[in-house]
């Protein structure tokens, strides 16, 4: 009789093993092969459940995304207009310690060519669209004159500080970013940077 497995709760063990070898041995190194041996089974105990390694950064990407998720969730608990919108940017410049690993899968999956598969392409559009969506909402409810400039401003300020952190970390400490971004949203509302 064969074991059942709970997919999703499979799912979350490969995308911590895939983050586990990222972190140990760096991007490039994350595999089928290690990602199994770090769970400690055959390939065959991944590819049940991702059948590439494209799939294996997709998977992490998913679980993070829903961590993400729901700690800028807890980090705007309370908070409305202006002060959700400050909350919510300040947060995407904090850099916890597997933030460095994520970034780099983002920018690994980024990165693929155009071979990569519908689900790469996926990823890509959705992560990318979803946090400029995100923030264009949170634009309009700071009252901003044009939410929608607004969203697509700081979405790429932001995006471009995830690959500044890979590039520069010390030059661009969390305080730096979220005082640069925090001085744009002051802008895109009209207002001085110092206000």
């Amino acid at each position: 009789m064969p074991i059942e497995v709970d997919e999703a709760r499979r799912l979350d063990e490969i995308a911590a093993a895939t983050l586990h070898v990222a972190r140990e041995r760096g991007v490039r190194s994350v595999t089928i092969r290690a990602v199994a041996a770090r769970l400690g089974g055959s390939t065959a105990m991944v590819t049940n459940y991702v059948a590439s390694r494209s799939a294996l950064m997709i998977n992490a990407m998913r679980w993070a995304e829903r961590e993400w998720g729901a700690q800028m969730d807890g980090a705007l608990v309370g908070l409305t207009g202006e002060a959700r919108l400050e909350a919510a940017l300040k947060w995407m410049c904090t850099t916890e310690p597997d933030d460095e690993i994520l970034r780099r899968l983002l920018m690994e999956i980024a990165s693929e060519g155009p071979d990569a598969g519908p689900a790469v392409e996926d990823v890509r559009r959705t992560t990318s669209r979803r946090n400029r969506d995100e923030l264009s909402a949170l634009a309009a409810e700071a009252g901003l004159p044009d939410p929608s400039l607004a969203g697509d401003v700081l979405h790429l300020l932001t995006r471009g500080y995830w690959l500044t952190t890979l590039e520069d970390p010390e030059g661009w400490p969390e305080e730096r970013a979220a005082r640069t971004l925090l001085a744009v949203a002051a802008l895109l509302r009209g207002a001085s940077p110092a206000d």
